[in-house]
């Protein structure tokens, strides 16, 4: 009898360990997960998506003001709307997937540089004044991002983001940012 109450505070020990083993197993894991590609946990909650809409939460209003932008600025403006879809594709290669945390700079600023440049060539044609605002804000931006500010390009990937929708056929979003004039 004895010898079966032993058994059973034995094996009710080892089930303890077994269960505290597999906690700490998983904690020290999300967290090395986590850190390793600089997820914190503000990604969690969402918190950076304030004042976005998502797709699916977009009215047939604002579909419409989308359908109608690419139609006639994405139509008057296919070299400035190619010129969007690239550099929207490199903030995409180089900010997505936790990506933003471990920004090479260098990389970052030539980028910039070569977005000034180009902007600057194709300014002269724009002229749709919201558009030529939000070109102006994303020059101000880049010049501002060689200073290495993570939010700057956050910024900056985000007008590419809501440009690349307004100007070109660009429908793999899930939400809009609203920070260009070009959308409002």
């Amino acid at each position: 009898m004895e010898d079966n109450q032993k058994r059973k505070k034995d094996n009710k020990r080892l089930w303890w360990i077994l269960v505290s083993v597999i906690i700490i197993t998983g904690v020290g894991s999300s967290i090395f997960f986590f850190n390793f590609f600089g997820i914190g946990l503000d990604a969690l909650n969402n918190s950076d998506t304030a004042g976005s809409v998502e797709q699916k939460d977009l009215s047939v209003e604002e579909e419409g003001k989308i359908n109608t932008v690419r139609s006639t600025l994405g139509e008057s403006h296919q070299e400035l709307g190619d010129f969007v879809s690239s550099t929207h594709e490199f903030y995409n290669d180089t900010t997505g997937y936790g990506g933003i945390n471990n920004l090479d700079w260098e990389e970052q600023r030539i980028k910039s540089k070569q977005v000034i440049n180009e902007i600057e060539k194709l300014l002269g044609d724009v002229t749709d004044e919201p558009l030529r605002k939000d070109l102006n804000s994303i020059v101000t931006l880049s010049k501002q991002t060689i200073e290495e500010d993570v939010e700057l390009v956050r910024l900056l990937h985000r007008y590419f983001h809501d440009l690349d929708i307004a100007l070109n056929d660009y429908t793999t979003y899930d939400r809009i940012w609203n920070v260009t004039e070009t959308l409002k």
